[in-house]
């Protein structure tokens, strides 16, 4: 299928495994480079969608997709029609399958069968999506498939408006795609295209007004290694009826009216909570680390209920909600303690950012909430979605983001924060010593904070105590392959007010190399095999992105035998550049050689101009890591 569907929001846990760049070792998800030949080609992609007076929304779709090799044929052994049980209708016309010999194999409709939507255990959610669906008979190389449907959007979820979009044939190559949208006349719309070249064409009649937008043979869509996703950079439209974000916002107060007063169970409840609380930040920390621990994410997407909080009441109760939950819930505990706190309406990055040119609903995936301060009158956003996240953070995914906060019944769109290198960083400091025999001993302290904290309290609290020492000797491995770990150790591991601590320690045998009376050492430092696939590509056409800004400060103390002396050490490096920073130095005390170093990188998003500068970073530091220290023996 062609479209997207209704976005639905993964809780941060489900963000955490779809590729937090862990730069002490843990494996990166992030989009790969798809340099191989296109699977299939779209010959056809026709959409036609029509809002009645009524407002209903009926979109026909007509696609021939041909196949051009065995990956095409896996991926499109099924074929899947989404529609919503309550709110929408569909109708299949025809599917049919042409072979290369011309043999036409025709499926009845009502072959397919109707499924619930799978679910998926990294964001529990429960909705009455059905999927009609059959594997697809008779697919081999050449093969093109031709169908055609419709879906009925009975009725609008903001009453006498409608918000839609479009993306153009996905990645794969397009011969021709057509997007058509009919309203009647007089109706207010207003549209926003990306990477579109041409504007609509835009024909009328007495009735209705038509807006046509066309690509004809555009060449496979190829992404990039920790680039941006698929909906960001297939061309799409937006349009959207809703006049301005006002609306939006008054809307969702209508939404929400009946449900954000807490009883007197709850008000008790938060008495209770904050009663050894003096100051209004105390009370505001301790609210949010019970939404964050005690509320489990669990989200029930029925129809309206999909923009709709649950009573808070019952939230507080069954210990349950979804991110609206989460935030009604937060923001009405905080009031209640005199706190201003407003939900907020949020695109996480994984998704296309909001434009403010264009109120709609559509456009967001995510809930959290805002908390005004006294002093400033600014904003500071909170997720307590995020159990791992501590209060005055964000997780990435929320960071950087145009969003609209919803104040009695009015909406203000701002943005979020994205928070500096130093807010994300790790902070190492290891004690290591190499005897004449030539064995390393090393004791290394590690502490994380920000995106890093939130990836190792998350790993801390869902893996196995083997799992966890595994962890720690794969990175210990990339140090000395033939190292035995001697120890380790977490702390904070379930806290959200200190920072995760990790000690460990670790012995190798033959870790130094010789010749003659020469001993040269390299420094026990991770290998940053990451950074090495990241800059492969001699230049890119697409942005660089980690997705947040990140930093490592390091201290090794490197002790040698006293009957040996330095006879050289590696000069210092200062690297400075629009993508970040990499600096070291090193000294000398009794028989000790220090090293220090600071990596700095601006890796929320590295412009595709700048990725030369990343280059020039990543592989200085590299290089750099893989320095060695020269003993002598007197």
């Amino acid at each position: 299928m062609t479209k997207p569907l209704k976005k639905i929001y993964l809780p941060f846990i489900a963000f955490l495994l779809s590729g937090l760049l862990n730069l002490t070792g843990a494996n990166s998800n992030h989009n790969i480079c798809y340099a191989s030949a296109a699977s299939s080609k779209i010959l056809l992609d026709y959409t036609h969608e029509t809002i009645t007076k009524n407002y209903e929304d009926i979109m026909s779709e007509h696609e021939i997709i041909k196949i051009i090799n065995k990956k095409g044929i896996k991926k499109y052994s099924s074929l899947t029609f989404p529609f919503s049980k309550k709110n929408q209708k569909l109708k299949v016309y025809f599917i049919k399958i042409i072979q290369p010999n011309g043999n036409i194999i025709h499926i009845a409709p009502n072959l397919l069968k109707t499924v619930t939507a799978p679910f998926n255990p990294a964001a529990p959610i429960f909705s009455n999506q059905l999927l009609r669906t059959m594997q697809l008979p008779g697919l081999i190389k050449g093969s093109i498939i031709d169908y055609k449907y419709r879906t009925t959007v009975i009725k609008p979820y903001m009453k006498n408006n409608f918000f839609t979009e479009d993306y153009f044939g996905g990645l794969s190559p397009l011969k021709k795609s057509v997007y058509k949208l009919t309203i009647p006349n007089g109706l207010y719309y207003r549209y926003a295209e990306y990477g579109l070249k041409e504007k609509p064409e835009i024909i009328k009649n007495s009735l209705n007004t038509t807006l046509v937008w066309s690509i004809w043979n555009r060449k496979k869509i190829t992404p990039e290694q920790m680039g941006p996703g698929e909906s960001f950079i297939v061309p799409h439209v937006m349009i959207s009826s809703v006049k301005s974000w006002n609306r939006v916002a008054s809307w969702y107060a209508h939404l929400t009216k009946d449900r954000i007063k807490p009883d007197a169970e709850l008000n008790n409840y938060i008495k209770r909570l904050v009663y050894s609380k003096k100051t209004k930040l105390e009370k505001i920390k301790k609210i949010y680390n019970f939404t964050a621990k005690k509320i489990r994410y669990v989200g029930y997407e029925f129809g309206i209920d999909g923009y709709k909080p649950s009573n808070v009441n019952s939230i507080f109760k069954n210990r349950l909600g979804d991110c609206k939950d989460h935030a009604t819930l937060f923001s009405s505990m905080l009031k209640q303690v005199g706190v201003n706190a407003y939900p907020v309406l949020i695109p996480t990055t994984e998704i296309p950012d909001m434009n403010p040119n264009i109120p709609t609903p559509f456009v967001f995936d995510h809930e959290i909430t805002a908390i005004k301060l006294i002093k400033s009158g600014k904003f500071m956003f909170a997720d307590t979605t995020s159990n791992v996240t501590t209060f005055g953070d964000l997780p990435p995914m929320d960071q950087g983001r145009n969003v609209l906060i919803l104040v009695n019944g009015k909406g203000i769109t701002a943005k979020t924060p994205i928070f500096p290198p130093a807010k994300n960083s790790i902070s190492i400091k290891e004690y290591a010593s190499v005897s004449s025999g030539g064995i390393l001993n090393v004791k290394s302290s590690l502490i994380y904070s920000g995106a890093y904290d939130m990836y190792k309290r998350y790993l801390y609290s869902s893996t196995s105590k083997r799992k966890k020492k595994n962890g720690i000797l794969k990175d210990v491995m990339s140090i000395a392959p033939n190292a035995r770990l001697t120890g380790y150790s977490f702390k904070n591991g379930n806290s959200l007010t200190k920072p995760y601590i990790e000690n460990f320690s670790f012995a190798a045998k033959n870790y130094s190399g010789k010749n003659g009376s020469i001993v040269m050492i390299r420094f026990p430092l991770r290998a940053r095999t990451e950074l090495t696939k990241i800059t492969a590509m001699d230049k890119r056409k697409y942005s660089l992105k980690f997705g947040y800004n990140f930093s490592e400060k390091t201290n090794v103390y490197l002790d040698f035998p006293k009957n040996y002396k330095i006879v050289f050490i590696p000069k210092i490096v200062n690297i400075r550049n629009d993508a970040g920073s990499f600096v070291t130095s090193y000294s000398v005390k009794n028989n000790t050689v220090i090293f220090r170093s600071y990596f700095s990188v601006n890796g929320y998003k590295i412009k595709s101009g700048d990725y030369a500068a990343a280059k020039k970073l990543f592989n200085g530091a590299i290089k750099t890591l893989s320095n060695q220290v020269a003993i002598f023996h007197e």
